[in-house]
């Protein structure tokens, strides 16, 4: 059946009309706290959002349901204009980069080896400001076998999975990156290019709130490809950014209880990964839909590769030992 807003092909997950709000009263404290929200200000930005997809020509399929366009106000405060801007750049950068966003399966054998090896998960429980924390052991990928594809999906999967619990796109993300034995086998895989387009994505893209980034065990040898990829961050993102040396220092910053028990907690990084893919194969469904919307391509604007051309000089001249 055809939408009722006109160009766009509506399919609700929830229903389209039927928005129950799922957040615990704490959690609503902290929506109206932080993003402004309250229940008027989600039925108005909801008709907004619908109109403006039932509007825009370029938009032949996209999400209808509350939980999938409270994202983009969320993300934006509410403030509309902005929601729907991003929501608009969002189906452009899945419709345009379908190697990075499409297929996000936990069954794909490469997504779920990238997981076991620790690559990219999510632990099990919250931090102490109530946040979901992603947690990234790099250096177990194997790079004569996995792509950057492989390793954007096995992220892109954690991101679109987790934000499919309300509670998380109020809340906000926290991140530890254990950068340990990263090298230059697995940084070069990545082209200048693609690491501009992957940092604009996460940050500016996603509809996701990034509140606290850790790095730990940085080698040397990234320092460099480390200092470039924060010239592309927003001096917001930059400022979240905490560096430690080592596990040590990272526990001083971190709660125990929800680190694996490699890093000095309890619960064995095996068994958090097993209980993290059981939650990726609950929204399984739900994730892959997003591969059926859909936005016409933008016409690309010559000063747009002239840009990625001068990243790519500058990173060229960076001397990586």
């Amino acid at each position: 059946m055809g939408s009722p807003y006109g160009a766009a092909e509506a399919y609700a997950v929830l229903g389209e009309d039927e928005y129950v709000c799922t957040l615990p009263p704490e959690v609503r404290k902290v929506a109206s706290r932080d993003l402004m929200e309250d229940e008027a200000t989600r039925v108005a930005g909801l008709k907004a959002m619908r109109e403006f997809v039932a509007r825009n020509t370029a938009i032949t399929k996209c999400r209808l349901d509350g939980n999938f366009l409270l994202r983009f106000l969320r993300m934006k405060k509410f403030r509309i204009r902005e929601a729907q801007e991003l929501l608009e750049k969002y189906l452009h950068m899945r419709t345009e980069n379908t190697h990075w966003f499409h297929g996000l399966d936990i069954k794909d054998p490469m997504i779920e080896d990238l997981i076991d090896r620790g690559y990219f998960f999510a632990l099990p429980e919250r931090d102490d400001s109530g946040r979901r924390v992603f947690f990234s052991v790099a250096g177990r990928m194997d790079p004569t076998k996995h792509t950057t594809s492989d390793q954007m999906k096995s992220m892109q999967i954690a991101f679109e999975s987790l934000l499919e619990d309300e509670e998380n796109q109020v809340r906000g993300f926290t991140y530890i990156f254990d950068e340990k034995d990263v090298g230059l086998s697995i940084i070069t895989l990545w082209s200048p290019a693609d690491v501009t387009k992957a940092f604009q994505c996460c940050e500016k893209t996603i509809p996701m709130r990034h509140k606290e980034i850790h790095f730990v065990n940085l080698p040397t040898a990234l320092f460099a490809i480390f200092e470039f990829a924060k010239t592309l961050l927003s001096e917001k993102i930059k400022n979240r950014f905490q560096i430690h040396s080592d596990e040590s220092k990272l526990r001083k910053k971190v709660p125990l209880r929800i680190l694996p028990k490699e890093y000095g907690g309890t619960v064995p990084m095996a068994e958090m990964i097993k209980m993290y893919k059981k939650e990726l194969t609950a929204v399984r469904s739900r994730v892959l839909m997003l591969d059926n919307m859909h936005i016409e391509k933008k016409v690309k604007h010559k000063k747009i590769g002239k840009a990625i051309n001068t990243i790519q000089r500058n990173f060229r001249r960076l001397d990586i030992d």
